[in-house]
């Protein structure tokens, strides 16, 4: 049999490649002769089939060896590892592979340098490909260079480093110059004077360096584009003209961007202006605005033009949607008149073009220019009489006054018949009682399973066994695994658990014993003092500092352990430095042991311990004892507090106890807070007679469900249920008498602030504006509540942190029935949920739904829920606004304070609220729209250095219309009186002066 002997070089290079030594790797694939060169190759196809298995293996391994919550990184992954062999597989590839076409296959392979690895140095690839011939290298280069598809594609450092280093450029290929530009500006470039011609051709060029300004200061691109127009190595007119002739193959204003600054870089002189005229002429018509505005201005700067040419530049210019553009078309046409009134004959289409424009300003200058000019344009007066219908009927009767003809009749707007606001039904009485079947889903379903759960369980056990044996066939494994419970679901499964199979729980297990040092970091020092320190530390030393065992026992004579409450890792560090500092063996040796100190010899020293400690409780003494209120909670599988939203800790108190009276056998035979009204309120009578029944069997009610029950009673106070309830008795009777008698819960102060975070602080608007670029903003919740001397009501009434975590928000559609008398404070805990909503617990319109049927005084908290919707929900948000309009408890100021908030500081969108608004204030609500408007104005409106556009136009105009509907009057937003007093023209200003007028 023939054995078969490894080739040495292959070995070499198999350890290289595994170990990841790209340097030494490339040394020594360019020392292969060339009887080794094909034999590597040949073995290249098995090897990464080998390295595959290895990175898998890896992967696998590092996914069992994952600790819980722990996730692996992307280099762990099966796909990760292997990309770390890339560099090196591609080192003997490029130094091995005889095609070039086989070569490039190889060095191009995707796996080798996927799109989440890190970046590799392609510097040792580079060596190697430049160790290999001319011709061979040339056909790889090029064949990698096609093979670019986007700018972001890994090969571009490649290609780039080996066009660099081999010279030459392949063939042209858009992808390569996009990527070269995409990589940045490298000083002393070789690729700079093929490439950069080809800028103006390759398509994404546009896109690729649509960020780059000249303002504060060029970018990179830009910035190079100076220093070689300064130096000479590029001619100013071989980039005019390059940027003329991008600027004809034509694009949108963002392809465009780049080159426009580029030709404001330039900035070329009048000469250089005139040379490109027709060219310039040639994009007013229909390039984009920013570039129709840089041809205008080049036309205009040089001159004198053919007139047909500007006669036909000029009706380009009225043509043109932006007003801007035609205003300027406007006031070349009027220069040309003037300086040749003849020439009129010529430029009137471009006037009558003017006359159908969509600005109102730019129809307005075109009028009074025929007005000034009439005549000049004598001649021409059938030609803008006939177009003068195309304008507005003011402006067309002075124009017809004087051209003849017939203008448009004024238009008349359609009166206003406003809709009826949609009735609004009373909450229905509450689900009758019915047998418990399978979990619940909604919160109603869940009120009404735990009511009846209770009531079955004390009348007929077995009957109930049998309805949730059917319903819930299979225990869930993991359910007392799970701690603590905190979903509704996982307390019912318990319930339902504990009746099917009384005794099941196992209980909660008792806490896995804790190192107190876990974590821990000491150091530790021993010095030798003197006879006279020693004296002061003894007198200083605190009793139960752990320190050197004396001669002085305590009086019972037994002697300790030194320093016994460290670990032993740390004693015997000290009692080690002990003997190395000179103190007797034997004494040391009693010191471990706790035996009596045998006196200490007359040479040897006194010492000091010294030791610095980092961790998690004290270095000496007990650590302080665990708080029996956890611990309750931890037994009872309840969360902690600050882990939860307060109602939905709520909600869990009362889920707990109804499990731990039915294990230890104390169920009432009813519970009291189940409502009678859909909403979630519970008629005072009804409650009187459960408080009646649970006195008749002897039962005191559950105290999460008596407390629950007093927040769902309607709002004030209830004399005649106060006396019924005062009379039976109990101690949950005589709770409730004085809670119907005094009124109930007191408003609480309730409403939000918006805050932000800049860098890793956070602050209010209140108090200072945020820097630009500030993205993150916040909704801080703000409720204080007087305490009511219900333990759990009060924790309820806390207020709500301004983040959230997972715990939170579990049911939130509950929460409007836990407090329907008080949907404000309900309404502040919803703000943590609000704005962020992706992959989070959110709030959804039924949420607000909710509590639009519930009761009690709204505020910014309501407002900001009911804006979010109108704002990003408009089909969902009208009705709720509708809704809320019909019951009269809208808070339409409050709602459009914080619309604004949500535009100017949460950056929503303008004109989605603007139509919304509309469509409400059409379906009945216009007076309410009115309001939000007036509240919205002063701070929507253009501030200082800003311009109006469409959006404000919109809004002033709905805002004109609805004040109109309404017969509003009152102040005048001080923008709106600014634009109305002036002489401007705009739709804008006009609508301003009809808002103006309405309200004055």
């Amino acid at each position: 049999m023939t054995q078969v002997t490894p080739l040495p070089a292959w070995q070499e290079l198999r350890d290289l490649v595994t170990e990841g030594r790209t340097a030494e790797l490339a040394d020594r694939v360019i020392a292969l002769d060339e009887a080794e060169r094909p034999e590597v190759a040949r073995r290249l196809p098995a090897f990464l089939k080998e390295l595959r298995s290895l990175a898998g293996r890896a992967a696998s391994e590092r996914w069992e060896s994952l600790d819980e919550g722990e996730s692996m990184s992307w280099d762990e992954t099966i796909p990760g590892v292997f990309a770390g062999f890339g560099m090196s597989l591609r080192i003997v590839g490029a130094g091995t592979i005889t095609g070039p076409a086989a070569a490039a296959t190889w060095l191009g392979r995707r796996e080798f340098d996927p799109r989440w690895s890190a970046p590799q140095d392609p510097a040792d690839l580079v060596r190697v490909i430049l160790s290999r011939p001319a011709g061979w290298r040339a056909d790889v280069v090029g064949r990698l260079a096609g093979r670019i598809r986007t700018s972001g594609d890994a090969l571009v450092p490649l290609v780039l480093a080996l066009l660099r280093a081999c010279g030459g450029v392949p063939a042209e290929h858009d992808p390569l110059v996009v990527g070269w530009l995409s990589a940045g500006v490298v000083a002393d470039d070789p690729l700079l004077a093929p490439l950069l011609p080809r800028i103006f051709e390759a398509e994404g060029v546009g896109r690729a360096l649509r960020e780059e300004r000249l303002e504060p200061a060029p970018s990179p691109w830009l910035s190079r584009m100076r220093e070689l127009l300064a130096s000479g190595q590029v001619s100013r007119g071989e980039l005019l003209d390059g940027c003329v002739s991008r600027f004809l193959r034509g694009g949108d204003a963002v392809d465009l961007r780049f080159f426009v600054r580029l030709h404001t870089l330039i900035d070329p002189v009048p000469q250089e202006a005139a040379a490109r005229a027709r060219d310039y002429l040639r994009l007013l018509p229909s390039a984009p605005g920013t570039v129709a505005e840089l041809a205008l201005t080049q036309v205009r700067r040089t001159g004198p033009h053919d007139p047909a040419e500007v006669a036909e530049a000029i009706g380009a210019l009225a043509f043109r949607p932006e007003a801007k553009l035609a205003r300027a078309g406007l006031s070349w046409l009027e220069e040309e008149v003037r300086q040749a009134p003849g020439r009129a004959a010529d430029l009137a289409p471009a006037l009558t073009t003017a006359f159908a424009h969509a600005s109102y300003e730019v129809q307005g200058r075109a009028a009074a220019l025929a007005l000034r000019h009439a005549a000049a344009f004598g001649g021409c007066a059938a030609e803008i009489s006939g177009a003068i219908p195309m304008l507005p009927g003011a402006l067309g009767a002075r124009v017809a006054a004087v051209f003849g003809g017939e203008a448009a009749p004024e238009e008349t707007p359609e009166p206003f018949t406003p809709a009826a606001l949609p009735a609004v039904a009373a909450p229905g009485p509450f689900p009758a009682a019915g047998p418990v079947t399978e979990t619940p889903y909604r919160w109603r379903e869940y009120e009404r399973w735990l009511a009846d759960f209770v009531e079955q369980a004390g009348k007929d056990r077995a009957a109930l066994r049998g309805q949730l044996a059917s319903a819930f066939r299979v225990a869930d494994p993991y359910l007392y695994e799970m701690q603590p419970w905190r979903g509704p679901g996982w307390w019912i499964s318990a319930l339902a658990t504990e009746v099917i199979a009384p005794g099941t729980d196992p209980g909660v297990p008792d806490p896995e014993p804790v190192d107190p040092w876990e974590g821990a970091s000491f150091s530790v020092r021993v010095i030798p003092i003197s006879a006279e320190e020693a004296l002061e530390d003894s007198e200083t030393e605190p009793a139960d500092s752990g320190g050197d065992a004396s001669e002085d026992d305590d009086e019972e004579g037994e002697p300790q352990r030194a320093f016994g409450d460290l670990p032993e890792h740390v004693r015997e560090e000290i009692f080690q430095q002990l003997q190395k500092i000179g103190v007797a063996g034997e004494r040391i040796a009693a010191m471990r042991d706790g035996l009596p100190l045998p006196p200490p010899a007359p040479s040897e020293p006194d010492f000091r311990v010294g030791i610095s400690y980092i961790g998690p409780g004290p270095l000496f003494g007990k650590p302080e004892p665990p708080d029996p209120a956890v611990e309750l909670r931890r037994r009872r599988r309840l969360p902690e507090a600050q882990v939860m939203s307060p109602p939905d800790m709520f909600l869990l108190h009362r889920l707990s106890e109804v499990y731990v009276a039915l294990r230890e056998g104390t169920l009432p035979p009813l519970l009291l807070a189940t409502p009678t009204v859909t909403n979630g309120r519970l008629d005072p009578g009804v409650l009187v007679d459960r408080l009646e029944t649970c006195a008749a069997a002897g039962v005191e009610p559950l105290a999460a469900d008596l407390q629950q029950a007093l927040l769902r009673l309607p709002r004030g106070a209830h004399p005649d249920a106060a006396e019924r309830a005062a009379r039976v008795g109990s101690q949950a009777a005589t709770q409730a008498a004085a809670w119907l008698a005094g009124g109930g819960l007191p408003d609480p102060e309730a409403g939000l602030k918006w805050g932000y975070m800049e860098g890793v602080t956070d602050y209010l608007f209140e108090e200072r504006e945020p820097s630009p670029g500030v993205a993150y903003v916040r909704l801080v919740p703000v409720l204080r509540a007087e305490p009511t001397g219900h333990d759990l009501i009060d924790e309820l009434l806390r207020e709500p942190r301004s983040w959230r975590w997972d715990g939170h928000g579990e049911s939130m559609d509950w929460w409007p029935a836990v407090l329907p008398s008080h949907r404000e404070v309900v309404a502040v805990n919803y703000l943590p949920h609000l704005l962020y909503q992706w992959n989070h617990a959110g709030v959804y319109p039924p949420y607000l739904e909710a509590l639009c049927q519930a009761d009690g005084p709204v505020g910014d908290a309501t407002a900001i829920a009911l804006a979010y919707f109108l704002s990003t929900d408009a089909e969902r948000g009208v009705p709720l606004l509708l809704r809320m309009a019909a019951r009269g408890d809208l808070p339409a100021a409050a709602v459009g304070r914080q619309l604004t908030h949500l535009i100017r500081r949460a950056g929503h969108q303008t004109r989605p609220v603007v139509a919304a608004l509309a469509v409400a204030a059409r379906e009945g609500a216009y007076e309410q729209v009115w309001e939000i408007l007036r509240a919205m104005l002063p701070g929507l409106l253009p501030g200082e250095g800003e311009r109006p556009n469409v959006t404000h136009t919109e809004a002033v105009t709905l805002a004109a219309d609805v004040a109109t509907w309404a017969k509003a009057g009152g102040e005048v937003p001080a923008t709106v009186s600014a634009y109305a007093v002036s002489k401007r023209t705009s739709r804008f200003a006009r609508e301003c002066r009809r808002l103006r007028t309405q309200l004055t």
